[in-house]
């Protein structure tokens, strides 16, 4: 997951930054790198997996408010108070994952985490939490509460829950690679298997793959390409710059000297998609690197 922490105070600060060096995460702090809140969220909300807030629950609620959209596509989100004693997770804690987080996070920082939703507070699995984890998309809405509503009243639950069917659709994964000029096709597929293996998904999942343009040529991808069976798609330096600005990526500046560009492998999964979720934000293996997003 690739996840923004927002702070708005000098304190706040302090514990984004402590948050990012034990879990990861962008940071974001008042005065530094945005103004107004409000307009950072209009900007980033739905471009990061996860919006980590160090303040006051009302002023997350508030700011996220006009972008709630749904159970099934919005974000995590959670609130954390500037001393760093409790982690709330707010929304989309079960299909966006952040009833998961706020414990990874409470543990990171020492914190006490702090759920609410039904079948967590009950210490039973969720359906949603489930079809999360394993890469498949619930469907439709409607049926997720009905089923969780049979777990929670301690039903058998099968495939059914009375006249209800739940949808667990598959999802495919997409690859994006870069990697040092001359890196053969093995050490490509390893670090791509070593990667998805991170996700707990197999390589198979892997649908398509994405680059570079300059990258074309590159004997070890494109072979890669065909020895898998896969789509490659290659995106030019302006293509990807889109997507670095529009998703607000780090960008290495050794890799803006190689290729003219500063973030190869995120932006380029990013340029396959119109809605991305990250299964595996950018992850560096020996000379390869590697971007995971799940295909909507």
């Amino acid at each position: 997951m690739r996840t923004a922490i927002i702070s708005l105070t000098a304190k706040g600060a302090q514990l984004a930054e402590k948050i990012s060096s034990k879990v990861g995460g962008q940071t974001f702090a008042k005065g530094k790198n945005f103004n107004k809140l409000a307009d950072l969220v209009t900007g980033i909300f739905g471009k990061f997996d996860g919006l980590i807030f160090i303040c006051a629950a009302g002023i997350a609620v508030r700011m996220i408010a006009p972008h709630i959209v749904s159970k099934l596509s919005d974000p995590a989100v959670l609130v954390i108070d500037e001393c760093g004693r409790n982690v709330i997770s707010l929304l989309s804690g079960h299909v966006g994952r952040a009833n998961e987080m706020a414990v990874e996070i409470a543990s990171a920082i020492e914190a006490n985490p702090v759920i609410t939703t039904a079948t967590d507070v009950e210490g039973k699995f969720s359906v949603d939490t489930v079809a999360s984890r394993l890469g498949l998309l619930p469907e439709p809405k409607e049926a997720i509460k009905a089923i969780n509503a049979a777990i929670l009243r301690g039903e058998d639950v099968f495939v059914t829950a009375g006249d209800v069917r739940l949808n667990l659709i598959p999802q495919n994964l997409i690859a994006g690679v870069g990697c040092r000029r001359g890196t053969s096709s093995l050490k490509i597929f390893e670090a791509i298997q070593r990667a998805c293996a991170m996700i707990h998904q197999p390589i198979e999942r892997v649908k398509l793959l994405a680059s570079v343009d300059v990258k074309k040529d590159e004997v070890g991808l494109v072979s890669l390409a065909e020895v898998m069976g896969l789509e490659i798609k290659f995106f030019t330096s302006s293509e990807l710059q889109k997507k670095i600005d529009e998703y607000q990526l780090d960008e290495s500046k050794f890799v803006t000297r190689s290729v003219g560009v500063g973030n190869v492998c995120e932006a380029a999964a990013l340029c396959c998609v119109e809605e991305a979720r990250f299964a595996l934000p950018k992850t560096a293996f020996k000379g390869v690197t590697v971007a995971l997003l799940w295909e909507r």
